[in-house]
């Protein structure tokens, strides 16, 4: 014969039961909100978390912008993690078919939207400054600035007067800024020149080169060279050749002769054509026509494959070269009577094909 339950604990054992179950309601609905989106259908589009909020604020707005079915549960989950520290700032992909989960991890880890940027090889650092202006990362004014910080430049262990040679050419992926100042032009600039310690560390770290990276003089009579090479051509088997020519211009005391040096000097409103007035302007310190021996400085920030052919140039008794006619490429010379003979065959060629 079964003993019957008091009123009391039949009480006590009907709550435990609603308890359980309502404990079983909550946890069901918290585990399906934070593993099913909001919308399974839904594009992702760029959200902006905008610096400071809390993490209400960042939650209400997911909820406006219909990123997650609900304020209060995101902001529940965010804090039963204890990652609501961990939001960042900035603007973000995020999409109304991902999970909570997902969301609160990419805000917490990601590094929000980055969009890029190619920086190609030979640009002089105020044709660079304009790029990043226009394409919204930072002001050309702010980026000059940067450059010619000398605080800027010691922190980074650059000796120069600024820092064309260090703003490596190269494809980037980057933070567009909300607003430009020169704390986002340091940022942009910082980068470029962290890329071009990377991409030089080998040869920085070599026993054969290390003298060279660590004596200024050295260093920069390497990067000038390496910038002019830079500019002459395009072909990567050709910039060893075209360093050879003008280490033998070097060691015979010839003026360089280099166009893309004048042009530098002309400075960011020269535009058209290199007229003779401007090969005979001796007061241009970058005219490689009137003074001999390397200009002052890189008259571009030149890449890895440049360097290296200055490092590294090829042994030839060329002395001259001149563009081909047609395609890529250059004709080389031993003698100047070669070399007009082959400026006179591009000039030819030129005719032709207009």
């Amino acid at each position: 014969m079964s003993k019957k339950l008091s009123l009391p604990l039949k009480i006590i054992l009907i709550l435990f039961c609603f308890g359980l179950a309502g404990f079983g309601y909550i946890a069901h609905n918290a585990w399906t909100f934070v593993h099913e989106p909001a919308n399974p259908k839904a594009q992702a589009f760029p959200v902006e978390i905008p610096k400071g909020s809390s993490l209400q604020q960042i939650s209400s707005l997911l909820y406006e912008q219909d990123i997650v079915s609900s304020a209060f549960k995101f902001e529940l989950y965010a804090r039963f993690k204890k990652t609501a520290q961990n939001i960042q700032a900035g603007t973000f992909l995020l999409s109304p078919a991902w999970t909570p989960k997902k969301i609160l991890t990419e805000l917490t880890t990601g590094s929000g939207i980055l969009y890029k940027i190619t920086i190609r090889e030979g640009l002089p650092w105020w044709e660079t400054a304009k790029l990043f202006e226009e394409q919204g990362y930072c002001t050309a004014e702010d980026f000059k600035a940067v450059i010619f910080d000398k605080e800027f430049l010691a922190k980074k262990n650059i000796p120069f007067e600024s820092a064309e040679g260090y703003l490596y050419p190269d494809t980037y992926l980057l933070h567009r800024p909300k607003t430009m100042d020169k704390e986002t032009a340091g940022k942009v600039v910082n980068r470029l020149v962290d890329t071009f310690y990377q991409k030089t560390a080998s040869l920085r770290n070599s026993e054969t080169y290390r003298e060279i990276f660590q004596n200024p003089k050295k260093l920069n009579e390497l990067l000038t060279l390496a910038s002019i090479v830079e500019k002459e051509t395009r072909l990567e088997e050709e910039r060893p050749v075209v360093a050879g020519v003008y280490y033998n211009r070097l060691k015979r005391n010839m003026i360089l002769q280099a166009d893309p040096t004048v042009i530098y000097g002309l400075g960011q409103n020269f535009k058209g054509q290199l007229l003779k007035k401007h090969l005979q302007d001796a007061k241009n310190p970058y005219n490689t026509y009137q003074h001999a021996g390397l200009p002052p400085s890189p008259i571009c920030s030149p890449s890895l494959s440049a360097i290296r052919a200055s490092l590294e140039p090829a042994e030839h008794d060329y002395l001259f070269f001149v563009a081909k006619g047609t395609g890529e490429g250059h004709v080389f010379s031993t003698n100047l009577r070669d070399h007009n003979n082959a400026v006179r065959e591009y000039r030819n060629s030129i005719r032709r094909n207009k």
